[in-house]
């Protein structure tokens, strides 16, 4: 079953086996990727900077700003703000990462 999400939906990042989401710095507007979760650090050489290029955001908390549909009014994306940056992410990958945060219905949250 495919996850809908309607716009206004407060949604968590979450982790997919050793994958999750990240979204580039160098591009604008931001992209969102799936990128591999480090488990175990390794000592990087301190001369390096690894992940100067990319931002991990499992564990934050996404805001569905605007639904994409095409024309037979499927879902083909969300635009989703993340720390104050908004981003399009494809509804296929929305579907694998993102976890509603509250119960629909429920004003109480």
């Amino acid at each position: 079953m495919m996850a809908e999400f309607s716009q206004g939906d407060l949604c968590i990042v979450g982790r997919q086996n050793a994958f999750t989401l990240c979204y580039t710095g160098k591009d604008e507007p931001p992209s969102i990727r799936e990128c591999p979760v480090k488990e175990l650090e390794v000592s990087p050489d301190p001369r390096r900077n690894y992940n100067s290029s990319v931002k991990n955001l499992e564990g934050k908390l996404a805001l569905i700003v605007y639904v994409s549909r095409n024309r037979l009014d499927q879902t083909i994306g969300y635009r989703v703000l993340v720390e104050g940056k908004e981003m399009f992410c494809k509804s296929k990958v929305a579907e694998k990462y993102l976890r509603l945060a509250e119960t629909p219905g429920d004003e109480s949250r």
